[in-house]
């Protein structure tokens, strides 16, 4: 590079997902919001920025995978006790944990789909019934502001059950080590807005298609709750102005 001269013409283009999220982690950085600090509702934010509930939303997904606030499941958003990331870092931030994230999505992609087809084949009335009885205890959790922690435990269960399903050691092996790889990953992603609520309304489906013996109908609703999961963590490009 030495001796050349490099020409770059700058970035026009900003969404206004970008300079609410600008906005929310300047307050933040600042100390104007200080750790433990709840934030306003979506409602109220909306009001406040003069924009869409769904934009906050996607700004909100945002700045917990990067760190700076955290959601508890029934009661909202609060700033993070460690919120050390420089102001200029938050946009480079996000790419980088949603680029994690992308990859736990194409490793699922992979390894999903044909083991839960293949559980749903060899699955036993009782399994099925405990995955129900899964379902409802997350509900429960969710309705009462149960802890992240919590819920996560709960859905590694329901995995390992349709994994045992299968009875194959080498797979049961295989997801057990995925499952410990990615569970920073999860609870993270559980502590976006909508996140909890988005993963029992498909794990249901997926066990009323295993219900059904249907092996197309298992692999769709699984490939749609992944779906719906990449939607959560999503992208900044998603919501435009």
């Amino acid at each position: 590079m030495k001796g050349k001269t490099m020409e770059i013409k700058p970035v026009t283009h900003v969404t206004v997902t970008d300079q609410v999220m600008a906005q929310l982690g300047d307050l933040i950085l600042t100390g104007q919001l200080k750790p433990g600090d709840k934030l306003p509702n979506e409602r109220t934010l909306s009001t406040m920025f003069g924009t869409t509930r769904a934009r906050i939303r996607e700004v909100l997904r945002s700045l917990v995978l990067i760190g700076l606030i955290e959601t508890r499941m029934g009661d909202g958003s609060y700033v993070s006790a460690t919120n050390t990331i420089p102001h200029e870092a938050i946009g480079l931030m996000f790419f980088r944990e949603r680029s994690k994230y992308d990859e736990l999505y194409k490793a699922r992609k992979v390894l999903e789909p044909p083991v839960f087809v293949l559980a749903a084949e060899l699955i036993t009335p009782a399994q099925i019934q405990r995955l129900e009885d899964i379902v409802a205890n997350c509900e429960q959790s969710l309705a009462h502001g149960g802890p992240p922690e919590d819920f996560l435990e709960m859905i590694s269960e329901y995995d390992a059950i349709i994994v045992d399903a299968t009875g194959n050691s080498i797979l049961i092996a295989l997801m057990a080590i995925f499952r410990n790889m990615s569970h920073d990953a999860y609870l993270t992603l559980l502590r976006v807005p909508d996140a909890a609520r988005n993963s029992i309304k498909h794990r249901k489906k997926i066990v009323e298609a295993i219900k059904s013996g249907n092996r197309d109908r298992v692999r769709r609703a699984v490939v749609a709750h992944m779906e719906s999961a990449k939607s959560i963590y999503g992208s900044k490009e998603s919501v435009k102005t």
